[in-house]
Parts: C-alpha cells; structure tokens; sequence
C-alpha cells in the first residue's frame, strides 16, 4: 500500500462486495473514490460473496482492494484470515477501520483491536429486522472497542441507543449520498417503445430486489385496486399542465392513460410474485424486469416511484427517485421519513396497508400537478441535503477527530449555567480557531442541568460531547473525562469556569493532555463563591497557561501565587458578521410590544445580584415620566420574581418586559437604542462588545476590563458600580438626545471593529497553544 508521513491508511470492511450496484456497496465505493488522496490512502477490504469484486474500477478510483475468504467469521476460516489481517493491519499502520454489516463489524472489531487500530469506526445502515439476540449480544461484546457508530438515520440511532445499551455521544448520524447525474434521455426514447409501454402510459416504478422486506405483496395488491378504481383519463387531458422533466411527447388523440407498474430488481422469490399478479388479473399491466444495471436510467420512464418496504434503515431507492425528479409514495418505515417529506416531496403511508397505499397511489395517478410538485420538491432536497459530496465530507469530518494532521486537538469544558459571556466566548473561539480541531464539552450537571451551549454548538457544526456528572461533585466524572482525553487523543484541555478547572486538572494528572484554563470573571461576592475562588486559585497554580481577560484579574492571580509567566491577558472578542443583520425592525420592535417612538433600553445576563438588576430599576423609578421609554431584560436567574415585584411596586410594570433567554441577540440588540450593564463584578462582558458591534450607545460601570473598552464620553458613559443616581443621570441624558446616542454608538463600533475581532482573539490562543506544546 502507498503511504507517506502525510497520508494515513484506512480501510473500508464490508462483507461482500460482488458488485457496486448495491446501496452499501455504492455508498462504500463513492466514500473510497472521494476521499482526499493526499491526506487517505484507502484500501477496500471484502470477506468472501461467492462472486469477484470490480477491481479494477476500484483500481482506478486510486483505492487498493482485497479479499478475505471467509464465509463464517466463528469458524476455522474466520481464525486464518483473522491473523491475515491483522499483519496487514499492523505492516501498513492503518489509522482508521471502517466496517459494514455484522460479520465485518464483528470480525473487523475483533481484529482491529488485536492489530492495535486507533480508530474503528462501525456502521449500522438497518433497523435490524434480521437480528436475534445472539447477534445483539455479540454487538454489544464489540462496542467497547468501536471509537463511533456511523447511522444512517435517526431512527436507526434510536434503534442502537434501545438495543446495543450506547451512549447517544458515541453515535454519529450521517445520511447516505447519492451522485446527481442526469438521466432523462438515456433510456426514455427507446425503453418505453422496447417495453411495450405506450407515451402516454402512468408508470409506476419500484427498484429493489424481490425479497419480503421490501414489501412487492402489498404493492401487487395495491396496484390491482388502482387498477380498478382510478378513472382513466383522456389522453389530450392528461397532456395539459405543467409537464415533468420526463414527461414524452405525446401524440394522437385517441387513445386513453393505462397505468402500469414495473419492477426492478432480482428475483428472490422463485416466480411468486409473477403468480400473485396472474391470480389478481394484473398479469398485463405489470412488467418484472429483472436486475438491471443500469437501473437508475430507467427512472426517467416512471411517472411515480414507490417504496412500499416493511423496514429501511436509509433507503437509497428513495434518494435515488428524488434525484431523478420523481414523487416518491413510501411507508412510514425507519428513515424513510428523513427523506421524504410528507406532502411536500411525496406520500408516506403505513408499511402492510393496502388500502393507504392503493389511496395514496390513485391520489398521484390523478393529480399531474401533484406529480410535478412533488418531484420538484424532492430533486431540490436532494441537493440541498444529500448530495455525494455532503456524506463524503461528514466522513472527512469524522475521520479528521481522530487523525493527526499537525492540528492539535482542544477540548474546551464549561461547568455551565446557560448561554452566557463565557459560553460565547467558547463557541467563538471554537468557530473562529480553524488551525485548531475544537471540541466543545460541558458538564450535564444533573442536579441543574444546562446544556446550551452544546446545542448551540451543534447548531454551528461543531464537535461536541457531554460528560454527565451526577450531584454538586461527582468523581466519577473525573474517569469519565480522562478516557474521554485518551481515547480521542486530545492535546489540549481548555476548561472555562471552577469546576471544569478542578475536573480538568485532576483528569489530566498523568496525561500526555496539557491543561490551560480562562479565568472568565474575578470576584464572587458571597461566601460560597470565595471558596470556590480559593479552591480554583490553588489549582490554578497547576496549569500550564492561565488565561484572564483583563490585567486586574491577572494581577489578583498572581498575588495568590500562580506564575506571573503562566499567566496571559486576551481579551474577549467577538464575530463581527453576526450582528450584521437586515430584518423588519419595526415588525420586531411591534414582537415585543414596543411602539413606535419609544426609546429601548436593554440589560441582559443571568438575573443575579452581582448583574446590578436592582440597581437599574432604582435608577429608573426616578426617570419614569421622562418620555416613552421601554426596558428589556434579557436573560433568566434566580433573581427573576423579585425582579417583578420590584418593577410592579415602582409603577414600572408597563415599561418593563421580561424577555427570557433568547437565541436572536443579534436582533434584540438591533431593535435596541441604549445598553446598560450595571454589574457590579465582570471580566470583559461579551453583551458590552455584542451591543459596540450592533452599534448601541452603551452605560457600564467601571468594573473589570470594561474601562479598557469603553472611553468615558467618547464611546459610552462610565459609572461606578452601585451609583443608582448617577445612572439616572446618564439614562436621562442619552433618552432625551438622541445625536449623543448616535455619537457615543458610533465610536463604540469603529473600536471594537479594530480591538475585538475574533480572528484577533483566536491567534493569540493558538500562539499560546503552540507555547505550551512546545511546537
């Protein structure tokens, strides 16, 4: 096998590959031929099928292939051709084993292991309708050693979750492709004469082998209903409208639409089906075809392509008639509802159902709009959600979590309460740091669980894992997180807050994982909170970088004896484009209950007494009958109740509106005119830089690094924490001028445009990470 220090062997497993007409086969093949040659080299290995595989296809496509002959992975052959592979796993060094179908997953997993593969990677591509518990037994003695499980949909990954006992972290759903080539004119001319199907027929098609499971009975059997029920249509109608792609130019005028029904696919079933159509009068009108391999070029002749199965883990036929403009009518089986869309793409009806089917069948038959919708809908699906390219670079994706390629690997871990400074802190970080592999952890605090940033960082493609953790401190998680550190290989563990800094470091005591942590704000202002500083001081003196984002917290941490060498200043950042927004500002405004001249005011964090809530309320109880003003508080917390009391006894109940958390910042800020953080301890607050971004005029109290962003009268208003009469003041002011607000916003913008982007932020943490690796 061809390898370099720069590429880095895989082999793809499957049981039998004796051709590439199959769905996994072809999936198999295209994953092979796609990947990048310079970073793969990738061999594709099958166990005995009775048949040659298409070596030189494969050849050509730049893949090696080779063949174990083994028909029964527990017997004598299985143990010969096991040691076979296990050399040739270990003379090439191969990175990455993917397997396919149970006995390459249980023979693959087994050798993997033996041969010291770092990365094994299994699939399930079914519901597993064929499996008895001796095969889930064996699946669940092999698990521990599979880095990841690939699925093919979410229903299969529920499936796996029930049955094989796996962690939802463990799983990776990543959809069949399917190739978007052009098949309309490549058989339409000359098959449907050749056939006997006339122009103008209604054909409805089924590409699968005849085997029960893909459910040939009850399509028979709905056919003869459409048969019988569905009007027949005059040939100069059904030619009027909107026309498929496909559709053949007809001619003549008297002649009237027959439906007929043909089947692609392998016989399986000994001649049955062919004797049920005879028994149900349909013998005419159903034409068996047999195994084609050019299967998909006889799409082009279907007028409706129907998958009536009993059970799909991700059905490629489906993607295969949506790639081909078809409306598609299917059973409600595993992923099939993945792919086709209800009403939009095409109709999704009860697997065994002979009257849904037949119903929804006559409904296409009938509705030539209908048709055009549908299949229109689907092909556009297709290449928005399934297209070749889209699998092959989920896989890419995969395999580069688990593959040095001079990126070092960080996992940043928050103990989190919500979506808040340090949390957007991480996720920018995270999206911005592209010299990097960033994994974004949290703890599931079960006793408070918030995980948000998870799913925010999910949202934006990014790797994620959760580590549960069970009560106030759980030292069981401390084991979890350090198998997590060297299965995944991870070069750097960045936690963000106190108890990711105690985890972290004890999980990594021993580890090749450096440990470097943020110090996101400085002090606590209970007692609870000050032992919790003590705490974290002490272990802090442990890490190899300690960040803070301002000089007043590194000075407090270096006079409780952490190395003023280890300690570095980075400032919070931002990313500028997700406050440059166009939307209806007015309609949003009107969302909130705001009206038109009213000036907004806006604070937003957790609702918590260091946040300076109360302090804003005091201030405008005394600025109440100033002009029409609104306040939006933005976030949640334990402060929340009193904090409606307190309005509703200042008489501010109208002017106040309670917003909760909300994921539309962006547009709050926009819909915004003045922003007040009153806290009384921050760090750098990332609301203070969101709100300079999205051009607001802003009020801060001169705590943490905030003096260093914000210029007293040049691009905001400075005042000292608790000063309720002096932020009556300034909320005065800026309400009543508003060239001031505009002024003050202005230079807020241009400053953080030039001292806080986040590609700005992101080097100086890779140039820190470098540092510590020694690179």
């Amino acid at each position: 096998m061809e390898s370099s220090s720069l590429r880095k062997n895989v082999v793809l497993l499957t049981d039998c590959l004796k051709d590439l007409e199959g769905g996994a086969e072809r999936q198999i093949f295209e994953l092979a031929r796609r990947l990048d040659k310079e970073k793969y080299a990738v061999t594709i290995a099958s166990l005995e099928c009775g048949s040659a595989a298409p070596r030189e296809r494969i050849e050509a496509a730049g893949c090696r292939l080779l063949t174990f002959p083994v028909k029964r992975i527990y017997g004598p052959e299985g143990l010969v051709q096991g040691f076979r592979f296990v050399r040739f796993l270990k003379a090439n060094r191969v990175r990455i084993l993917v397997t396919y179908h149970f006995s390459s997953d249980i023979w693959g997993a087994v050798t993997g292991k033996l041969a010291g593969v770092e990365t094994i990677i299994s699939n399930r591509r079914d519901l597993g309708f064929w499996r008895n518990n001796k095969h889930v037994r064996a699946y669940k003695a092999v698990n521990a050693w599979v880095r990841k499980i690939v699925v093919v949909s979410q229903a299969v990954k529920d499936v796996v979750i029930k049955e094989e006992d796996v962690p939802e972290t463990r799983i990776e759903v990543i959809y069949n492709g399917i190739e978007l080539i052009d098949t309309r004119h490549k058989a339409q001319e000359t098959s449907r004469e050749a056939l006997g199907l006339k122009d103008d027929d209604i054909v409805i098609m089924h590409v699968a082998n005849l085997r029960p499971v893909k459910g040939h009975e009850y399509l028979l059997r709905a056919f003869e209903t459409v048969t019988k029920s569905s009007r027949r249509i005059p040939n100069d109608q059904w030619k009027s409208g909107p026309r498929l792609q496909s559709d053949p130019e007809a001619s003549g005028q008297g002649h009237t639409t027959q439906v007929k029904l043909v089947l692609i696919g392998e016989d399986e079933l000994g001649g049955s089906l062919q004797e049920l159509a005879g028994q149900l009068g349909i013998k005419d009108k159903v034409l068996f075809l047999g195994k084609k391999k050019n299967a998909r070029e006889y799409l082009s002749l279907a007028d409706i392509c129907t998958l009536p199965s009993l059970s799909e883990g991700m059905p490629n036929a489906a993607l295969e008639y949506m790639a081909a403009g078809k409306p598609v009518v299917a059973t409600r089986v595993g992923g099939t509802a993945e792919v086709v869309t209800h009403g939009v793409s095409g109709l999704l009806v009860s697997p065994q159902n002979v009257e849904e089917l037949a119903a929804a069948l006559g409904e296409l038959v009938n509705d030539r709009e209908k048709r055009v919708s549908f299949g229109n809908a689907g092909l556009a699906d297709v290449q928005k959600r399934f297209a070749m390219g889209h699998m092959v670079a989920c896989y890419e994706k995969l395999f580069d979590q688990y593959v040095d390629f001079d990126k070092p690997r960080v996992l940043h871990l928050v103990s989190s309460i919500g979506l808040f400074g340090a949390e957007r802190v991480i996720l920018t970080l995270a999206q911005h740091n592209a010299k990097v592999i960033s994994i974004v952890g949290a703890l599931n605090n079960r006793h408070n669980p918030h995980l948000e940033v998870v799913d925010e960082a999910r949202r934006n493609g990014l790797e994620t894992f959760i580590f549960d953790s069970f009560g106030p401190f759980d030292p069981f998680t401390i084991g979890r997180l350090r198998r997590y550190l060297k299965e995944t290989r991870v070069d750097i563990l960045h936690t963000h807050n106190y108890k990711s800094d105690i985890i972290g470091f004890l999980a990594t005591c021993g580890l090749h994982c450096r440990w470097v942590a943020t110090n996101h704000v400085w002090h606590g202002r209970d007692e609870k909170l000050k032992v919790y500083e003590a705490i974290d001081a002490l272990i802090l003196r442990f890490a190899e970088r300690v960040f803070t984002v301002s000089a007043a917290i590194k000075d407090d941490l270096v006079s409780r004896r952490i190395s003023p060498e280890r300690v570095r200043v980075i400032d919070n950042c931002i990313d500028l484009e997700k406050f440059k927004i166009d939307f209806d500002r007015e309609g949003f405004r009107q969302s909130l209950g705001i009206e038109e001249n009213e000036v907004v005011l806006l604070i937003a964090g957790r609702l918590d007494e260091e946040k300076g809530h109360t302090v804003l309320l005091r201030a405008l109880t005394q600025v109440r009958d100033a002009g029409p003003w609104k306040l939006l508080i933005v976030g949640d917390g334990p402060l929340r109740d009193n904090l409606k009391e307190q309005a509703a006894a200042a008489g501010l109940s109208e002017r106040v509106v309670f917003t909760g958390i909300r994921r539309d910042m962006p547009q709050v800020y926009a819909a915004s005119d003045i922003m007040v953080n009153a806290s009384f301890i921050e760090g750098l607050p990332m609301t203070i830089l969101e709100a300079m971004a999205s051009r607001l005029c802003i009020i801060a109290t001169t705590v943490g690094a905030v003096p260093k962003v914000i210029q007293d009268g040049i691009s905001g208003v400075l005042l000292k924490p608790g000063d309720v009469e002096g932020l009556s003041q300034a909320v005065l002011r800026l309400i009543q001028d508003a060239g001031q607000r505009q002024q003050l916003a202005r230079q807020a913008y241009q400053d953080v445009c030039q001292e806080f982007s986040a590609d700005r932020m992101s080097e100086q943490y890779f140039e820190n990470y470098r540092e510590v690796l020694g690179c």
